[in-house]
């Protein structure tokens, strides 16, 4: 064999040795499109959605916004442990529901029945990373209430997201938290909040909410406008059109601020 062959084998070895050392990194420097659950501020911005028609840049907009009337009529949670499932099930529906002609409802089932069966109790960001890579099915398939998955799931279209966000976390500044749910308003976006409560919110009869000392309850709510004129958003709650004002709510800035711990938003599919 000569001395040139016996280099290039050499040379072959060294850079399979070297390449078979390299770190595993994950999902680290593949972009956006690999990471769930985006927390940069500024990538967040960029690929948060503006949805035509319905968010402006217009003065009265910018004081006052509001996509209610797009949202599917008010839903009832069957117990707390659900609350998530219909929060992020309404917020599908509404961006599915936009261009549309007809009102298609989502089951929040579908998700909680699929977590389940991995054997652990799901929280939100499960949710949110079923519905990226799985998606849900119309409440239609998978009715309000259901025990089981009929098997018609696997011959009908899944309702996905491309990803989500983290819009605030409990670590951020209150007015941050504010300024950042204002600014998916005025784009359009629903924003899914977890928000500490007192005792009493479950059962409110008022049309605004307001409480000094939180006893640690949380329950997630959808904020579906805001009104710089009376600072105050509106939030959708799951405790069905009796709650609160028709199954809606007002909570002043002040206390949105103190109240809200983390806020989501979808990045829904082109």
């Amino acid at each position: 064999m000569n001395r040139g062959l016996l280099t290039l084998l050499f040379l072959s070895f060294l850079c399979t040795c070297v390449r078979a050392q390299q770190p595993d990194y994950g999902n680290v420097n593949k972009g956006p499109a690999t990471t769930l659950g985006l927390d940069d501020a500024a990538l967040l911005d960029q690929m948060m959605f503006y949805i035509p028609g319905v968010g402006s840049k217009s003065r009265e907009e910018l004081v006052r916004q509001n996509i209610k009337s797009y949202m599917m009529p008010i839903r009832q949670s069957p117990s707390p442990q659900m609350e998530w499932a219909y929060a992020l099930s309404g917020a599908v529906e509404f961006y599915q529901n936009l261009n549309n002609n007809y009102k298609d409802n989502l089951s929040p089932d579908y998700l909680t029945l699929n977590l389940a069966a991995q054997g652990k109790r799901p929280v939100m960001e499960d949710g949110l990373r079923f519905l990226v890579e799985q998606g849900t099915v119309s409440a239609a398939i998978v009715p309000y209430g259901s025990t089981t998955i009929p098997t018609a799931v696997y011959s009908v279209p899944k309702y996905t997201i491309s990803n989500f966000g983290y819009l605030f976390r409990p670590e951020t500044r209150p007015r941050n938290r504010v300024f950042e749910t204002r600014k998916a308003l005025s784009r359009g976006n629903p924003v899914i909040v977890e928000l500490s409560t007192d005792g009493s919110f479950v059962n409110l009869s008022s049309n605004q909410y307001s409480t000094d000392v939180p006893s640690g309850e949380t329950h997630y709510l959808t904020v579906v406008g805001y009104d710089g004129n009376t600072n105050t958003f509106e939030l959708r709650g799951i405790f069905g059109r009796h709650w609160a004002d028709a199954g809606y709510v007002r909570i002043s800035y002040d206390d949105f601020g103190r109240l809200a711990k983390t806020g989501f938003v979808l990045i829904p599919r082109p």
